[in-house]
């Protein structure tokens, strides 16, 4: 489970940022559910994006090199000559439980393509404790990799890292297969990252798992015909490519990149693709099958959604959500996020970061409990340098008894928009009314007018 993370110079976050998924009440046990609210450009995608880029760092970097993804250019791009920016390393600190039941704790940067440090520690369990001191695994810098005591021979792998300055170790230990780095290394390679409006990328697992019949399918099938969105069930279906597409494709691959046509078999071993499939039923009776892109947003979202829930609460992981809002009715995100309050559909205390703009989650109406607490609560807000600042409610001394969404949308807690551009848009509609294309773009034929201004080819 995720305890603490902290980073500093990535994207708009200037200075040294820290987050934490442990209740301010000591003793009380990690949070499954926190949830980030801010207004537009303050902030919170850039958060769960710094998040991503560690775990990015961390699962690639021995193949793809530390700058895969971005690296040096998403470090903070606004600063004055001499203050932070690409002249400054790039840094992250987690502390977790992996699944092995230690705490780990694990910190690099980097600048350029170059780790400049990193190092993995951990707090042992002793009975049923962990110490109170933590044991290194191994530390770098400049000078070289220094492993503790328990890590055992490290001499091939510090040649290796020698050779790879833009390869994190704990990267580089898994590729090598190493055990004693294992627990650490499969906590990153169970975080998931999706923006709630990316539909495709989930698309491409579940045809994968309609299309071996697999438990994983025909569960998610159950859950869209339960759900209320008049679909009966789920299928993959492959179709042939049409041949005269195919011939084209192979001839573009000919002239463009000198593709050798011995090749094409190889590439081509089965010129078809599989479709995403949804049942209904006609009146009548009779089912009816439609592909994904003739369904609305909202029913690819909520199938994206109840994929990602199915099996990121089959095991311990984190799910990073952005815009969680996106396409999902209120109810149906309150529905989502539930999941992961609940010990009975998340016994493996999964844990979900969110981004949203809807308030209901916090909201209190009548005598209904609030599903979010001050300390499941944090804002990010971007000051008039430019620069992120990411904050939990328990700061400002939220009480539990406060009605958090009201409070949030009246600016209490800051982090809110504030908009202030009607008289600037009644002063350029004015000004537009009284100039020379006024009557043409405000003329009877509507469709004509829509057209001209770029926006009739979207009705």
């Amino acid at each position: 489970m995720l305890l603490d993370f902290s980073f500093s110079n990535f994207r708009s976050f200037r200075d040294a940022q820290s987050f934490s998924m442990m209740p301010s009440k000591k003793g009380s046990s990690p949070s499954t559910v926190t949830a980030i609210y801010g207004a537009n450009a303050s902030g919170k995608s850039n958060f769960l994006s710094a998040f991503a880029q560690m775990v990015t760092c961390v699962l690639q970097s021995y193949k793809q090199g530390i700058s895969y993804k971005g690296g040096a250019k998403n470090a903070f791009a606004l600063a004055a000559d001499g203050g932070h920016g690409a002249d400054e390393p790039t840094r992250f600190y987690i502390r977790f439980r992996a699944c092995d039941g230690m705490e780990y704790e694990y910190r690099f940067s980097y600048q350029g393509s170059s780790v400049v440090d990193e190092s993995l520690y951990v707090y042992r369990r002793i009975g049923e404790r962990l110490s109170s001191r933590p044991s290194k695994l191994y530390s770098r810098d400049a000078n070289g990799v220094e492993f503790g005591a328990s890590f055992g021979a490290g001499g091939l792998l510090e040649s290796t890292v020698s050779q790879r300055p833009d390869a994190l170790v704990l990267s580089a230990a898994a590729a090598a297969g190493l055990e004693v780095t294992k627990p650490a290394f499969d906590f990153f390679r169970r975080i998931s990252y999706c923006k709630a409006s990316a539909f495709k990328v989930e698309q491409m697992r579940i045809v994968d798992q309609l299309s071996k019949h697999t438990e994983f399918g025909k569960n998610l099938s159950k859950l869209i015909s339960y759900a209320d969105f008049g679909i009966d069930g789920l299928s993959a279906q492959k179709e042939t490519i049409d041949p005269i597409l195919l011939s084209q494709i192979k001839g573009q691959l000919r002239k463009d990149l000198g593709v050798d046509e011995s090749k094409f078999d190889q590439i081509f071993t089965d010129p078809a693709e599989v479709r995403l499939m949804f049942s209904h039923t006609k009146v009548g009776g009779k089912e009816v099958r439609f592909p994904a892109e003739q369904e609305s947003d909202g029913t690819l979202g909520a199938l994206s959604f109840f994929s990602l829930a199915l099996s990121s609460l089959s095991e311990q992981s984190v799910v990073l959500v952005d815009e969680i809002d996106t396409s999902l009715h209120p109810s149906l995100v309150k529905e989502f996020v539930e999941l992961f309050t609940d010990k009975e559909t998340n016994p493996h205390n999964s844990q979900l970061i969110f981004t949203a703009h809807d308030v209901s989650l916090i909201m209190v109406y009548g005598s209904a409990s609030r599903l979010l607490d001050p300390d499941q609560l944090w804002f990010v807000e971007k000051g008039m340098d430019g620069a992120s600042e990411i904050f939990p409610a328990s700061d400002l001394g939220v009480r539990k008894t406060e009605n958090m969404g009201r409070n949030y949308l009246n600016g209490v807690y800051g982090a809110v928009p504030r908009p202030e551009f009607h008289e600037l848009f009644a002063q350029i509609l004015n000004e537009h009314e009284t100039g020379a294309d006024a009557d043409t773009a405000y003329s009877d034929d509507g469709g004509d007018a829509l057209v001209g201004m770029g926006i009739g080819g979207a009705l």
